[in-house]
């Protein structure tokens, strides 16, 4: 458990020092200190009542979420809500459906249960809201380990974009990794092909982005670049460790039930699942990404690099695209 704490603060840790390196544009403002606050108050008040109410979990995700783009916007001078919220709201309500395939992926492969929920309307509405958090913390989160960062361009040679036999293999690779745990008998071998599940909307969806020309981690990294893979990939861990902390403390949360690695735990995830952690914030993109353009919706963008903080040149030419939401670099 100490562990696990010590984990927790170092997660938060890297977040506020991303924010605390970077120069500013704007201080952190009123939205940005209510969102801290109402974050660390409920995280607060779920380690210390014994029985509190069971939408402390969701409201301290949504202050998170305020706080996060907060902080993204102080540097950048915009943000993911502040600068496109019709953009924002659309990831949001996608958020909740784009979570429901691995609700039913539970059903056949019982990896975890909740408790402590309401009965009835109540408890779909408290879920709902559970859900439209997570794709906007991980985004929001990956956006302020970007703008944090120096993520300098890459000066690799670009790399020939993948061939339609290759991206329809990893498409078919991604299929199988959906499919194959729902046939393989649960008590046999399939409840410890769970793990797929954190890796098989990647290897499907990514191509299909890529051959489509939507964003797509592939054509970043046949491009050279590697920002936002690893911010994406750091944003699932960290988002990852603060959420399995927060769900430890939580009258009404969930509980795994996998017996891969359950007697080595720091929280509640055992300890192989966090391993999956950085896997799931790359494919939370690739997700949002082939959503939002099936449905021709409008979508928040990710920037593919950062200049490194001392370039004055791209400071100054950022300033003056600040006001312009559909720049895709900061």
């Amino acid at each position: 458990m100490i562990a696990g704490a010590a984990i927790a603060v170092l997660a938060s840790v890297v977040l506020v020092g991303a924010w605390a390196r970077a120069p500013r544009r704007h201080c952190f403002g009123a939205a940005g200190w209510s969102g801290l606050t109402v974050f660390a108050g409920c995280a607060i008040l779920v380690a210390a009542l014994q029985f509190e109410p069971p939408f402390l979990g969701a409201l301290a995700w949504s202050g998170y979420v305020v706080a996060v783009d907060s902080a993204v916007y102080s540097i950048r001078g915009r943000s993911m809500l502040r600068s496109r919220p019709e953009s924002f709201l659309w990831l949001a309500v996608l958020s909740i459906f784009l979570w429901l395939p691995f609700e039913w992926c539970n059903l056949r492969l019982a990896a975890w249960y909740r408790a402590g929920y309401p009965p009835g309307l109540e408890r779909h509405i408290l879920l709902g809201w559970s859900y439209a958090c997570i794709w906007p913390a991980l985004l929001e989160t990956a956006d302020l380990v970007l703008a944090g960062s120096r993520w300098p361009a890459s000066s690799r040679p670009q790399r020939a974009a993948p061939g339609r036999s290759v991206r329809l293999s990893a498409t078919l690779v991604g299929a199988g990794c959906l499919i194959l745990p729902h046939i393989v008998p649960r008590l046999d071998a399939g409840e410890h092909l769970v793990a797929l599940t954190a890796v098989c909307f990647l290897l499907l969806l990514d191509p299909l982005n890529l051959a489509a020309g939507r964003p797509s981690l592939w054509a970043d990294w046949v491009s050279g670049s590697r920002a936002r893979c690893a911010a994406l990939a750091l944003s699932g861990a960290l988002c990852g460790i603060l959420a399995d902390c927060l769900n430890h403390w939580s009258e009404a949360k969930w509980h795994s039930i996998s017996t891969l690695g359950a007697e080595w735990k720091l929280f509640v995830l055992p300890l192989p699942a966090y391993l999956l952690l950085p896997a799931f914030g790359l494919q939370a993109f690739a997700m949002h990404a082939f959503a939002a353009g099936v449905l021709k919706l409008p979508s928040v963008e990710l920037p593919t690099w950062t200049a490194p903080r001392s370039d004055a040149s791209h400071l100054a030419r950022e300033g003056r695209n600040a006001g312009s939401p559909g720049s895709e670099r900061p």
